[in-house]
């Protein structure tokens, strides 16, 4: 049974289709638009949207380089996104011990849609939370781009 700090899950209620959310997510151009928190910049973003395609994502904190990597495990647009993560931040966040797993739900709520993000398998709380904060913070910025 997984432990409770391994696992966080965000619900977010957004006025959008679900094809225009779920695009959001997974196109380049737009993704560069929100998948970012504070004054970090995306300077990298490439998508490979399949079943066992890869992703990565690079940008930059001030003068400090991320990048997040994984493969997509389950690909069932708009409905459903699974996909491994794996993270390395000169920004002195550290370095994944391992993949974690990110599921996206996009339910359909008439003119609205509903996220269910769920980020799972952190070795730790401190990682778990730190992504709670960043989540949080690229969401904001996404509700932005989809209304």
């Amino acid at each position: 049974m997984e432990a409770p700090q391994e696992k966080l899950k965000i619900t977010r209620t957004l006025r959008a289709s679900r094809q225009r959310v779920f695009r959001a997510w997974t196109e380049p151009e737009l993704m560069m638009r929100w998948f970012v928190e504070g004054d970090a910049d995306m300077t990298r973003c490439d998508i490979d949207l399949r079943e066992g395609g890869t992703y990565r994502l690079e940008g930059l904190v001030g003068d400090k380089r991320w990048t997040i990597w994984g493969s997509y495990l389950e690909v069932r647009p708009p409905e459903r996104l699974v996909y491994t993560w794996t993270w390395k931040h000169d920004a002195g966040l550290g370095e994944s011990e391992g993949d974690t797993l990110v599921t996206v739900e996009f339910r359909d709520r008439g003119s609205a849609t509903e996220l269910v993000l769920t980020h799972e398998r952190f070795a730790s709380i401190q990682a778990r939370d730190e992504h709670t904060q960043g989540w949080n913070s690229c969401l904001d910025r996404f509700e932005r781009v989809v209304a």
